[in-house]
């Protein structure tokens, strides 16, 4: 079960890279085992939670954008979609930026160098910080629609919201 994350969130390593998710797997490069934190269920945990926050909000809270009959309509459920997958984005990209940018990525993960210890490769970019946001807005959108099945039946004026 404690993979479980890691594994959907590699279903998009192909955006960001192998040597970013071994980091996020919580690799070493000092005792060259996985013995870090699991990044992914750390960050995976944050993104449903804030995903479920935003279901429930839109489902049940008696606000004019959430849980009210004019927002019974696809494109409502749709903004908030998006408004919770762009939150969780950022999430994604301030850690992983922060890492990056502080040097908490091992360097055998972020270099390849030569004998002298000169850098001949680079492996891990910012951009790839980006991309991983970007996984993590569709792992933030497959939480939000999972969410919205379990909870929208109960709701007084969206349980038809977004499609039937």
């Amino acid at each position: 079960m404690e993979d479980l994350l890691g594994n959907i969130y590699c279903w998009f390593e192909s955006l960001f890279g192998q040597n970013l998710a071994e980091y996020l797997w919580g690799y070493n490069c000092e005792t060259q085992i996985y013995d870090s934190k699991n990044l992914f269920n750390v960050i995976g945990v944050i993104t449903a939670g804030i995903s479920l926050a935003f279901v429930l909000a839109y489902y049940y809270l008696p606000l004019y954008l959430f849980n009210h009959p004019r927002s019974n309509r696809w494109w409502n459920w749709l903004i908030i979609l998006l408004i919770t997958g762009i939150i969780n984005f950022f999430i994604a990209y301030g850690w992983t930026v922060n890492d990056f940018l502080n040097g908490n990525i091992g360097d055998c993960l972020m270099y390849t160098r030569n004998e002298q210890g000169n850098i001949i490769a680079q492996h891990i970019f910012r951009g790839d910080c980006w991309l991983f946001g970007l996984g993590n807005f569709f792992v933030s959108s497959l939480n939000f629609i999972v969410w919205s099945l379990v909870f929208k039946w109960w709701s007084r004026n969206c349980r038809y919201s977004p499609l039937f």
